[in-house]
């Protein structure tokens, strides 16, 4: 399978608006870069720190059991992830292995359903695998690839993490207003404003597929650059699968191009994980699905028959 890009790159020499532009400056931003513009992910802790946090916020969730499922498979992710490769391929090569050590580390511990689609899964046919992993990254899945699409996706995001965790963050360019990431082309499953010393109050987009994380200037809609029509919503306290003001989990609206982001703020839950939380915040993806708003990016854990990816 060639090298994946979701979206032409994008185009760092984008055009910013005077208002964007005034507001870059007062954070003490230049045009194209910021503070810290990338941050790789740590491939040897990633999917272990994600396992633990779909664990812990399985329990008492409407959606429990696939919560759990997730967790049994970032396991699995990570036990591959950590295994040293000496000359790793090009992530479009190397996630077919992955994927035969993930069905080699599942197979016979998962759930019926999740069984029968891994055994399902065209096995030593590697043209089908490579086409149905490119329907999945680009929004063209089919209804037949949605059962194996998990164990698809699972695979790609180790190949593609232990790729990504290769490179120097300086050597990855990334524009301060990029709405895709700037190692794999991928859209953003969600955004994080962070904590800390250094990158406090910066907002995070995070990569579904290779997990590296590029900073976006906050003030601005990662679709369409407008800054004055963006609101931030949430559900209310009482859900069973979260809500309140306590719960880390917002979808930033615009109402200049009716699409929204999905945003974590780190200092409601420090251990957050911007692919768990978003699948345990779904509901969250109904209730502005259901006002009008189109998502931004979205998570490949779910995909759905005939979506279109932005």
């Amino acid at each position: 399978m060639s090298q994946h890009r979701h979206a032409p790159a994008a185009d760092t020499s984008a055009t910013i608006s005077a208002a964007m532009a005034e507001a870059m400056a007062a954070a003490g931003l230049e045009p194209g870069r910021s503070p810290s513009p990338v941050r790789p992910p740590r491939a040897d802790l990633l999917f272990r720190h994600r396992a633990e946090r779909l664990r812990s916020l399985a329990a008492g969730h409407r959606l429990s059991s696939w919560l759990a499922f997730m967790s049994q498979l970032s396991d699995a992710q990570h036990a591959l992830a950590s295994i040293p490769v000496e000359a790793p391929a090009a992530p479009g090569t190397r996630w077919l292995p992955d994927l035969e050590g993930l069905r080699d580390r599942l197979r016979g511990t998962l759930p019926a359903t999740a069984e029968s689609a891994l055994a399902d899964l065209p096995w030593g046919d590697t043209e089908s695998l490579n086409a149905t992993a490119a329907r999945l990254l680009t929004g063209k899945a089919r209804q037949e690839d949605i059962g194996g699409a998990p164990f698809i996706v699972a695979a790609l995001q180790i190949a593609w993490t232990r790729h990504a965790a290769g490179l120097e963050a300086g050597a990855v360019a990334a524009s301060a207003v990029a709405g895709h990431c700037p190692v794999c082309g991928g859209a953003p499953v969600a955004g994080a404003i962070h904590t800390g010393t250094e990158i406090g109050g910066l907002r995070y987009l995070h990569c579904g597929l290779c997990h590296t994380a590029w900073h976006h200037v906050r003030s601005a809609c990662v679709a369409c650059g407008e800054g004055n029509r963006i609101e931030l919503r949430l559900i209310e306290a009482g859900d069973a699968s979260g809500g309140g003001s306590g719960d880390p989990a917002r979808a930033e609206t615009c109402e200049t191009c009716n699409s929204y982001l999905k945003l974590f703020l780190m200092e409601k839950a420090p251990g957050l994980d911007p692919v768990a939380d978003d699948l345990a915040s779904f509901a969250l993806d109904i209730l502005v699905g259901d006002e009008g708003f189109r998502r931004i990016g979205g998570n490949p854990f779910l995909a759905q028959a005939g979506e279109q990816a932005d």
